[in-house]
């Protein structure tokens, strides 16, 4: 019976217990019930510069206390009325735990946001001051759902980037502390998937670009197509650290199938990077990028940044390249099936990518100095006709077909300064050194067109008449006269070299009128001085038959 009665007694304590922390709870609720509409709508003005409007909105009690607002809207102060608004929700419903009434009254414990849409202005709106300051907010949230949501942001002069969200979540959000976040995105520009989690905050409302950040990601499948002159698909690891207005980052990118379309040579790009970004603003600065394709190693730093007035961003880069292969290079700008020219490579260059203006080519500017050693071109035809003239520059007789040639007649000391505007590449100080010869040449290459247009002149061990033999080298003897070096053995000769890549035509470069350039779209122009030939220059085609005459003799 006692123990009968000690229970009941138990009982009775625990009920009433119970009894007392609901009636606390229930007091509580009446008096600080923190899910009403005027309250929610409070929290938000505060913590955030809009106007917040819903268009229902009831409060839930079972099995959570919270709210479910439907058709919600900000719109930013300070814009015109015209403005769309920043923030739309299709629904948004916020739970919370009873006890935590009673224990931690700014807890919630979770907040689901459906239809979620973010607008974000182009660069350059207008936002008036309106004398807006934060208040701080106790509120924690465990968890911010907010699945299959969209962030857009306008451009002036183009459609919105949309960035797809299937799935993100913050924790831990509060005003004072780091929030976790994890997100899986597509990304609008290039089209790829982004997986990425860190840690972020707290805010710092005085000084944005101050806020802690941190975090990984990686960026797979990004088709490189969508960017005219380029194509490949993309994959990149990051990770990152510092504060919003100066990122810290490290990774890798990797492209198996990089190509210039216009080439149609595939090749596997890949770069390790050290950058820092200003998340604020987008801007990048590439402290170093080691990329690597073929046999040839790219070493690089730069910016990338948006300047005022103008809608996207340049690239402006300098790069290096030690004890590289030319034949890589020509791999991937040249569309010739196989590289022209092989031999090891060292340049430096600064290249400048506008945002707009046409294709890759037409777009990138590059201004630079060059020097290939031991080169030796790959087409049999042209290395005979390198080989014929380091002979007949020796005043030698020329090989015949049949017979050996232990002669190493490459190509040395190829030097020069280019620069690359419109897809033309204007030469300037072009010289080379093959036994018996030494060249120096001015001129222009399209890339497009590929039409080679090199005057310059070219000085030889052999007298004139001594470059052939036979009758005709009798013949010629009077003019060594007119093509004698100053104070050396041997000629000094005015040549070109016109023509295509693929089908190059040599020869004296003795009459003729320099014609005006032609710019990318085919439409002369003034000649370049850079590129003016140090002797005489183009010829019409009635001179430049006469002149290949006495090319071939």
């Amino acid at each position: 019976m006692a123990s009968r009665s000690s229970l009941r007694r138990s009982g009775m304590v625990a009920g009433g217990i119970l009894i007392l922390i609901v009636l606390v709870i229930a007091i509580l609720a009446a008096t600080h019930w923190p899910f009403s509409s005027a309250k929610v709508i409070q929290n938000f003005q505060e913590t955030f510069p809009a106007t917040v409007t819903f268009q229902s909105f009831r409060s839930t009690y079972f099995p959570h206390p919270g709210c479910v607002a439907e058709n919600i809207v900000f719109r930013r102060l300070g814009t015109s009325p015209d403005t769309p608004p920043i923030v739309t929700v299709q629904r948004m419903t916020i739970q919370a735990q009873y006890l935590d009434f009673l224990f931690r009254p700014h807890h919630l414990s979770r907040i689901v946001l459906e239809g979620f849409h973010v607008h974000i202005p182009p660069m350059g709106t207008t936002v008036r001051d309106t004398g807006w300051r934060e208040t701080p907010s106790k509120i924690m949230v465990s968890e911010v759902v907010a699945d299959h949501s969209l962030v857009e942001i306008a451009r002036a002069d183009s459609d919105p980037l949309r960035f797809e969200i299937h799935a993100g979540s913050l924790k831990d959000v509060t005003r004072n502390s780091a929030l976790s976040y994890s997100v899986k995105v597509h990304n609008p520009l290039p089209p790829g998937e982004i997986v990425s989690s860190g840690h972020f905050g707290p805010w710092n409302s005085d000084a944005p670009g101050q806020t802690p950040f941190s975090g990984s990601y990686t960026f797979h499948d990004a088709d490189l197509s969508v960017f005219h002159g380029i194509a490949g698909m993309l994959s990149s690891n990051d990770s990152f650290q510092g504060t919003l207005g100066r990122i810290e980052a490290n990774g890798s990118v990797d492209i198996p199938d990089f190509m210039l379309t216009h080439t149609k040579h595939a090749i596997h790009l890949s770069s390790q990077f050290h950058a820092f970004i200003d998340g604020t603003d987008g801007n990048v600065a590439l402290e170093r990028v080691t990329s690597r394709f073929l046999n040839t190693r790219v070493i690089s730093k730069g910016d990338i940044t948006g300047r005022p007035g103008q809608p996207g961003k340049i690239a402006s880069i300098d790069f290096y390249v030690r004890d590289g292969r030319i034949q890589d290079v020509l791999r991937m700008f040249a569309s010739a099936p196989k590289p022209g020219l092989n031999g090891a490579t060292n340049f430096r260059a600064h290249v400048i990518l506008p945002p707009q203006g046409g294709t890759f080519l037409q777009r990138v500017r590059l201004s630079g100095d060059f020097g290939i050693n031991d080169a030796q071109f790959t087409k049999a035809t042209t290395q005979a006709g390198v080989d014929s003239l380091s002979e007949r520059a020796r005043g030698e007789k020329p090989a015949k077909a049949d017979e050996p040639d232990d002669k190493d007649n490459v190509i040395s000391n190829l030097a020069g300064r280019v620069e690359l505007r419109n897809a033309v590449a204007h030469f300037s100080d072009l010289s080379f050194h093959v036994p018996g010869a030494t060249a120096n040449m001015n001129g222009t290459y399209n890339l497009e067109s590929r039409v080679i247009d090199l005057h310059g002149d070219l000085k030889t061990d052999a007298e004139f008449s001594q470059m052939t033999s036979g009758f005709k080298s009798v013949l010629l003897k009077p003019f060594n006269v007119f093509y004698k070096r100053k104070n050396h053995q041997g000629a000094d000769l005015p040549v070109h070299l016109i023509g295509t890549y693929e089908h190059p035509d040599p020869g004296l470069d003795i009459v003729g009128k320099k014609q005006p350039e032609k710019d990318a779209a085919g439409q002369q122009g003034p000649a370049d001085k850079s590129s003016a030939p140090k002797s005489s220059a183009s010829k019409s085609s009635a001179d430049k038959s006469a002149s290949d005459k006495s090319a071939k003799k």
